[in-house]
């Protein structure tokens, strides 16, 4: 292999995704099951081949030592993941109502108290994203609002927030999945969160909680994408799901220009899914592909159209991530398609 070669190979192909927030057990009738919108979401970014920071905490308890066994397992890093003593590692009690999870999520476990990563750690992260910038690829911030329950956890997201946003040696953006766990949930979060914000995910219950009214239709809802996208400067994308209808993209009028569309948005079906066995974990699937395409400036439709494909095909899984490498074969280069067939 020659220098130039060498040197191309290690150019990076995509940004760096931190993801921050629960890590937990799903507790079935029948079964426990590795959870927590973001280490689902981490973990499908590993499967897809990227290298994300997953910032969390666990107890030293044996349900602790296990989520790192095979957070290391699966190639994840750990390295933002603190062991606090004398706390238990996070549990949620699910049960399925009419096909639908419903959740009783414990109180005043380990993800409630994460901490900043070190110093060193950090450091890391940074210069990762630093070269991601000069490579021409986004990097992200992603949390959502379960872990923003406790106070500590409210610091610690801050902190990340104005580290990194206030680099101005990177191009990086926060991707925000409102992600509602009634009743670990105030609307006056969306105050502190949606500034800053510049990708957005939520349903239509939840665009309704953001707007502040009903959204009878799909024009009261289209009217309200383009109200929050003009009442917040660093909003460039919402990505909004529409269960079984499938999902729709908002753009901001300058990324409406950085990739030449217009103002109505981009949307798609989502396909049935075949099995269904489990919705769990549907709406994350989703947002790590949408994650996964704009770190690698994927074109919107077709990442969007793949994101569908991928949350109708864990809806087949017992779980809302698979430890089979097959599984996260997702063509990301020229016609996103989900594999795999056979």
């Amino acid at each position: 292999m020659t220098d130039s070669s060498i040197a191309r190979s290690q150019v990076p192909q995509a940004g760096v995704a931190i993801i921050v927030g629960e890590v937990l057990w799903d507790c079935f009738p029948d079964r426990q099951v590795l959870g927590g919108a973001p280490l689902n979401v981490a973990w499908n970014l590993a499967g897809f081949g990227l290298q994300p920071l997953f910032v969390s905490a666990v107890g030293d308890d044996d349900l602790g030592n296990e989520i790192l066994r095979r957070m290391r397992e699966w190639g994840l890093s750990t390295d933002a993941v603190a062991v606090l003593p004398g706390i238990a590692t996070g549990t949620v009690a699910v049960t399925l109502v009419d096909g639908e999870p419903k959740y009783e999520i414990v109180r005043g476990v380990a993800y409630d108290q994460i901490p900043v990563p070190s110093d060193s750690v950090l450091e890391s992260i940074q210069a990762r994203i630093r070269e991601a910038t000069a490579a021409g690829f986004p990097s992200l911030l992603y949390h959502g609002t379960l872990a923003y329950r406790s106070q500590r956890n409210r610091e610690t997201i801050h902190a990340l927030r104005d580290q990194f946003l206030g680099d101005d040696e990177t191009d990086l953006d926060v991707f925000f999945d409102i992600n509602v766990r009634k009743p670990h949930y105030d609307v006056a979060w969306l105050d502190d969160l949606m500034p800053g914000a510049g990708l957005v995910k939520l349903n239509e219950d939840e665009m309704s909680d953001l707007a502040s009214r009903e959204l009878s239709s799909p024009d009261d809802r289209r009217a309200a994408a383009r109200e929050l996208l003009r009442s917040f400067s660093s909003l460039k994308c919402l990505l909004v799901t529409l269960g079984a209808d499938g999902a729709e993209c908002h753009l901001s009028e300058c990324s409406q220009a950085n990739v030449g569309g217009g103002p109505e948005p981009i949307t798609v079906a989502a396909p049935a899914p075949d099995p269904l066995i489990d919705p769990v974990g549907a709406g994350d699937a989703f947002a790590s592909v949408m994650i996964a395409g704009h770190l690698r400036k994927l074109l919107v439709e077709e990442t969007l159209k793949t994101a569908t494909r991928f949350a109708s095909q864990v809806c087949g899984l017992p779980g809302a991530t698979s430890d089979q490498k097959e599984f996260y074969r997702i063509d990301f280069t020229e016609d996103p398609h989900c594999v795999p067939d056979d």
